[in-house]
């Protein structure tokens, strides 16, 4: 078989039939550093092309008014299309060719969170392997084990997308108990894997609300348990497994039940982007905003304008 014979082949099981690199190196007796080879040659030789399928066009006055107003984060507003379904789909094209752009210089560690949004983010991307790239959980499983959208099967995902490695963490997003949470952290499973997230630069993450935790029986039966400090009428949001108000400030830092890597070292991370879709997380994006916990927020122009209204 001719080297563009199997460049064919391979990419051909890499990009339409979905196989992992694993897969691909048992069915072709190959290395990952060949497979990967293959494919970065596949495209040099144009034997695969790889096209966005669909551009976005950005709304650039609006994103300077949103950067004066809500200072230290990168907005990139996307202006709206004919249907709703069209512009989610223009979010998380743009989201995912953002993300592959930050990453193509390689030796990147990405840290994902979870939920419907960074799946779409992720299932959006589309690009050749990239070299020196891992992904990790950062954070405990929010416990949805069979969904997709899943804490674990995210990072597979993405590893699995751009040709990297991952690591999980294999615990429950929050424990109550002190004791039982600070002696897990001892745990040679769990230190692996907090190890390589304190080297994160990238978070890829969305804003969550109080009401997709209370859509999870485990937590909703120890919601008192877990925040046993914080007035949830003061919740705007969820990022990080963890409740902020309207201006940002986060409500549980004194009682803290999460399992994974300190707000203090996460709120480091240089990279930190965020996908919105949905219109009624308004408040949790503006305190997002004033709290400056993310670093790049990709949204569409109607929830720009509502954001902006809103905080006027």
């Amino acid at each position: 078989m001719t080297d563009n014979a199997l460049m064919s082949q391979i990419a051909e099981d890499y990009y339409l039939n979905k196989l992992s690199f694993g897969e691909i190196a048992q069915k072709y007796q190959l290395s990952r550093y060949l497979i990967n080879k293959y494919l970065s040659k596949a495209v040099e030789y144009g034997i695969v092309k790889i096209e966005i399928a669909a551009s976005a066009d950005r709304n650039a006055q609006l994103e300077q008014i949103f950067k004066d107003q809500f200072r230290g984060v990168q907005p990139y507003i996307i202006q709206d299309a004919a249907t709703p379904v069209r512009t989610t789909d223009l979010l998380s094209n743009y989201a995912a060719n953002l993300v592959v752009q930050h990453l193509q210089d390689s030796n990147h560690i990405v840290g994902m969170t979870w939920g419907d949004t960074v799946y779409s983010m992720v299932d959006s991307i589309s690009c050749p392997p990239i070299n020196n790239i891992k992904f990790t959980q950062f954070l405990g499983e929010n416990m949805r084990y069979n969904s997709n959208a899943g804490s674990v099967r995210i990072v597979e995902r993405a590893a699995k997308k751009m040709a990297g490695e991952f690591l999980t963490l294999p615990a429950p997003l929050y424990i109550a108990n002190d004791q039982v949470r600070t002696g897990l952290y001892q745990d040679d499973s769990l230190s692996t894997t907090l190890n390589l997230a304190q080297q994160m630069d990238t978070i890829l993450t969305a804003v969550g609300t109080a009401d997709s935790l209370h859509s999870i029986d485990v937590w909703r039966k120890q919601l008192h348990q877990i925040f046993p400090t914080v007035d949830f009428d003061y919740v705007a949001g969820f990022i990080y497994g963890r409740p902020y108000d309207i201006d940002g400030h986060f409500l549980n830092d004194k009682s803290d039940k999460v399992v994974g890597v300190s707000l203090a070292d996460i709120l480091q991370v240089p990279k930190r982007i965020c996908l919105v879709h949905n219109p009624h997380k308004k408040a949790a994006i503006i305190g997002a905003l004033k709290g400056q916990l993310i670093t790049d927020l990709v949204l569409n122009e109607s929830l720009a304008y509502e954001i902006l209204n809103a905080d006027a």
